[in-house]
């Protein structure tokens, strides 16, 4: 295996706050705390499109332990289906703006050996990027 070269990094903060009121406080507040993860090889598809028939994501290795998903269509629904390693294959829907994130910077759940977009019922155009 070759020495990591990258670093993939996520910075999230997830805030939830209370809307039926004029001055919204939060309710959850929890910052991811920016977990990295050493990579040797990544890939970055800033448009990849989605058709209807599915075109699966070839992985730059395998498995993977980044994987990020969102759908870019201003309508229209994603199927994102991964495949984790040693198991069977498990399929979620994203509406517009959706977001699908598997980051496993330890490298010890196994990961992910396969990814495959499929627009319903037209052609949906998603971000993807894999590592690993």
């Amino acid at each position: 295996m070759s020495s990591p070269n990258l670093f993939i990094q996520l910075q999230a903060i997830l805030t939830v706050s209370r809307q039926a009121i004029q001055t919204p406080p939060y309710i959850v507040n929890y910052d991811f705390g920016n977990p990295r993860q050493s990579a040797t090889v990544e890939l970055f598809e800033s448009f990849f499109q989605a058709t209807t028939l599915g075109v699966g994501v070839t992985l730059p290795t395998s498995p993977v332990f980044a994987v990020l998903v969102q759908n870019l269509a201003s309508t229209g629904v994603l199927q994102v289906a991964h495949t984790p390693a040693g198991g069977s294959a498990s399929t979620c829907t994203l509406g517009p703006g959706g977001v699908f994130i598997y980051f496993d910077p330890a490298e010890s759940g196994g990961g992910i050996t396969a990814v495959t977009l499929t627009g319903v019922l037209s052609t949906i155009p998603a971000m993807v990027l894999v590592g690993g």
